[in-house]
C-alpha cells in the first residue's frame, strides 16, 4: 500500500510532458547555401561550450542568446539581414527582428549559425582560449 502511494506520489508531481525539441544536439535542419555536413563538429562543439546544446539559452551577464551564444543587441538585426539575402519565407525572416535570438526556432539559429561561419571564414566570431573547436 505505501509502495502504491508513493507511486501515485511521484506519477502526481511528475511533469505531463517534457519538451526537449530546444535541449540537445541534432544535425543542423538548415541545409541551404551555407551549409556543409563538413562543419558539423565544430557546429557541435561551438553547441556544447556556448549552451550545452540549449536553443533558449540567455546569458545571465550579457545579451548572449541561443545555442550559439549570439550577442542578441549586436546580432540579430544583422543576422536577419543576412538570411534575407540568402532568400526564403522574406515575411517570417522579417519577423525574427522584434524576437530575442534564443526564441528562434532550432531552424532559424542553425540557419544564423551557417551564415555567420561562412564555410569557416567567420569562425573567428567563436574564438576562445579555452576549448578549442576548430
Amino acid at each position: 500500500m505505501i509502495g502504491a502511494l508513493t507511486l501515485a506520489a511521484v506519477i502526481a508531481v511528475a511533469p505531463v510532458s517534457v519538451n526537449t525539441s530546444t535541449v540537445g544536439y541534432e544535425v543542423s535542419q538548415y541545409k541551404g547555401k551555407w551549409y556543409s555536413p563538413k562543419w558539423e563538429d565544430e557546429r557541435k562543439c561551438i553547441m556544447k561550450r556556448e549552451s550545452h546544446y540549449n536553443y533558449r539559452a540567455a546569458n545571465k551577464t550579457s545579451s548572449a542568446r541561443g545555442a550559439y551564444q549570439f550577442l542578441d543587441s549586436q546580432w540579430r538585426k544583422g543576422l536577419v539581414w543576412m538570411m534575407l539575402d540568402e532568400g526564403g519565407n522574406v515575411k517570417e525572416i522579417k519577423s525574427l527582428r522584434d524576437k530575442p535570438i534564443n526564441k528562434w526556432s532550432r531552424y532559424y539559429q542553425d540557419r544564423a549559425f551557417f551564415t555567420a561561419w561562412r564555410n569557416g571564414a567567420g569562425k573567428h566570431h567563436w574564438y576562445h582560449g579555452g576549448i578549442k573547436c576548430y
